[in-house]
C-alpha cells in the first residue's frame, strides 16, 4: 500500500511539474463571422443590431480592427439577452498583417468611445464601478491605449 501511495505521489508530482506549451491566439479570417458563429451556439434566433460590430483601427497600426458588441444581439426575442449585471460582453479583435484577426481582449462594458489623443486612438470604456475599485452606482471610465496587442490603462475615473 505504501508503495502505491509513493508511486501515485511521484506520478502526481510529474504531472504538476509538466509545463504545458503556450498556444498562440487563433487567427480567424473574419472576426465578425466568428462572433456570429459563437452567438449562434447560444441563441436559436439571433437578430443583430446595427451597433453589433465596428471596424476601425484602434491599435494604431493602420490595419482595420474589429469591435463586437454582443449586447446588440436580440437573443431569442430578448434584447440584450447576452448581457449580465455588469454590462454587456464586448470582444476586441486585432487584425494581423498576414491576414485574419485574433481575439485580443474581451470585457463586460456599458459602452465605449474611440477618441484621438496626441495623434493616437484610445478606447474610453464605460465599465462597472468595481473596475475602478469602487462600489457606488457611477460608471468607471477607463482610458485604454492599444499598441500592437498590448492594452495599457492610461487612466481610471
Amino acid at each position: 500500500m505504501a508503495i502505491r501511495i509513493r508511486i501515485l505521489a511521484l506520478v502526481c508530482a510529474a504531472l504538476v511539474s509538466t509545463v504545458l506549451p503556450v498556444r498562440a491566439a487563433e487567427i480567424v479570417p473574419d472576426a465578425i463571422a466568428t462572433a456570429q458563429a459563437e452567438v449562434a451556439k447560444r441563441c436559436k434566433t439571433p437578430i443583430y443590431g446595427e451597433d453589433f460590430s465596428e471596424t476601425i483601427d484602434f491599435n494604431n497600426d493602420s490595419l482595420p480592427d474589429a469591435i463586437v458588441n454582443l449586447g446588440a444581439v436580440n437573443c431569442d426575442g430578448t434584447p440584450g439577452g447576452l448581457c449580465g449585471n455588469v454590462g454587456c460582453p464586448y470582444e476586441f479583435y486585432i487584425q494581423v498583417a498576414e491576414g485574419g484577426y485574433f481575439l485580443a481582449a474581451n470585457a463586460d462594458l456599458y459602452g465605449y468611445e474611440l477618441k484621438k489623443r496626441y495623434g493616437n486612438m484610445v478606447l474610453e470604456l464605460k465599465a462597472n464601478a468595481a473596475s475602478c475599485g469602487r462600489d457606488d452606482s457611477e460608471y468607471c471610465i477607463m482610458t485604454i491605449r492599444v499598441r500592437g496587442a498590448q492594452f495599457d490603462t492610461i487612466s481610471k475615473k
